[in-house]
């Protein structure tokens, strides 16, 4: 039972407050995963208390706000239905339009530009993730090739390490991590990297992840569930290293043209 069934077999007992979340989030779960980051911001914005939202997550069956909220990013993700497609070929390619489109659920053009602007000033750019993150992160080292922009894709432990640890200045790390949790052997190094204050970007899909606490920047992308299907979500994370490219390209010439424009 997903957390839309759950919601509507729960509805004939629904307190005042239940209410008040209910018809604060029915027409658009985004809310959730997009504007209320912790249980004080949803319950601000459903005008309840933080017990309240506690007491509605666990009448729906839940420990506590986190797996509540979790179970709304899985809805968002993945509503693909595949009885409406009449080929497996349809109902993948319209599972990743679905998650690349859903990309402007949690991003604007401000956060490419933000982003493109520390990659320019960083005098060191690391580019951090594991097994198939690994392959993301090289992915992202040679694209930034084609814009004469050096970086380095670190992928083994040792080397993370090494690097998180030093006192180099003016360095951004960042780290590809699809689910965000402690088996990736790389993700222990987050931390690190916060207390030696780099910047850090973490890109995951996993909302509730441990080390959002430690990002300087939170990156959160949709992911590709469907049922019956296996799909990698390292497609999202090209798409967006696609599009942040083109943004740290679009500032490089703005930066170039200041530079030509100054007085001499």
């Amino acid at each position: 039972m997903n957390i839309i069934e759950r919601i509507n077999a729960a509805k004939p007992t629904f307190t005042k407050s239940d209410e008040l979340i209910y018809n604060c989030i029915k027409d658009d779960y985004w809310v959730i995963i997009r504007d209320a980051s912790t249980i004080v911001d949803l319950a601000e914005k459903c005008h309840v208390s933080k017990s309240a939202i506690l007491r509605f997550a666990k009448k729906l069956g839940y420990s506590g706000y986190s797996e509540f909220k979790y179970d709304f990013s899985i809805v968002g993700h993945s509503s693909v239905p595949e009885e409406v497609h009449e080929s497996k070929f349809d109902y993948i390619l319209d599972a990743y339009t679905l998650a690349i489109g859903n990309i402007r659920q949690y991003l604007n053009e401000s956060d490419f530009i933000l982003l493109a602007k520390k990659v320019i000033e960083a005098k060191k750019i690391r580019l951090c993730g594991y097994n198939r993150s690994g392959f993301t992160a090289m992915q992202f080292k040679y694209r930034l090739i084609n814009i004469d922009i050096e970086s380095e894709a670190v992928t083994d432990t040792l080397m993370m390490n090494v690097l998180a640890s030093s006192s180099a200045d003016n360095e951004i790390f960042f780290f590809f991590t699809v689910r965000g949790n402690q088996s990736t052997p790389l993700n222990a190094y987050i931390k690190t990297c916060h207390d030696t204050k780099k910047t850090v970007v973490v890109l995951t899909m996993n909302p509730n992840t441990q080390y959002k606490k430690y990002a300087s920047h939170f990156i959160l992308l949709p992911n590709v569930k469907v049922k019956g299907v296996f799909l990698d979500e390292q497609a999202v994370f090209h798409i967006f290293i696609e599009i942040l490219v083109s943004y740290i390209s679009e500032q490089i010439l703005i930066e170039e043209n200041k530079e030509s424009n100054s007085p001499r």
